[in-house]
């Protein structure tokens, strides 16, 4: 039982890593993309950024896949909405409102390497097949999903947008 709660403690200790690292990294973009004036550069950012973050984690397994989205994946989907999406060119949060953000899709983002392991889904070669392939779809749903949570938090926190 105590290797069991030792590893747990550990998954634990990468995710909250993770998550620092993610802020910390959404501190800078966002500090970059608020001196970027053009909508289509702030886009080619985030996507870059993406594409990097899904490079660097392109040939790990689902759970390390889902921990390395907390830190690249993460800012990335926190910023689409507001320099994106956001109808209004000139109207973005500030920065507290961003964090605030970025640490509720964080927290929540903790949970989906618990949950892909306990499912046992990561372990069926049916649905997941530890391929470049398969790890896109799963970075793919994960930043559609991270961008819809943010999306609601910015809702809750009362940033409107568009």
């Amino acid at each position: 039982m105590d290797v069991v709660e030792g590893f747990f403690f550990l998954v634990i200790l990468f995710e909250v890593v993770a998550c620092v690292i993610g802020l910390v990294l959404l501190g800078c973009v966002h500090a970059l993309l608020t001196r970027t004036g053009d909508r289509l550069h702030r886009l080619g950012i985030l996507i870059l950024l993406a594409v990097l973050g899904f490079a660097l984690l392109m040939q790990t397994d689902a759970p390390t896949l889902l921990i390395g989205t907390l830190a690249f994946g993460v800012p990335v989907a926190v910023l689409i909405p507001p320099f994106v999406v956001s109808g209004r060119s000139g109207e973005t949060p500030g920065f507290r409102r961003v964090l605030a953000c970025g640490i509720l899709v964080s927290v929540v983002g903790i949970f989906f390497p618990i949950l892909l392991v306990s499912s046992g889904l990561s372990m069926v070669p049916a649905i997941y097949w530890h391929t470049p392939l398969s790890n896109a779809v799963i970075y793919a749903c994960v930043m559609a999903v991270n961008v819809g949570l943010a999306e609601l938090a910015y809702r809750i926190l009362g940033w409107r947008g568009a």
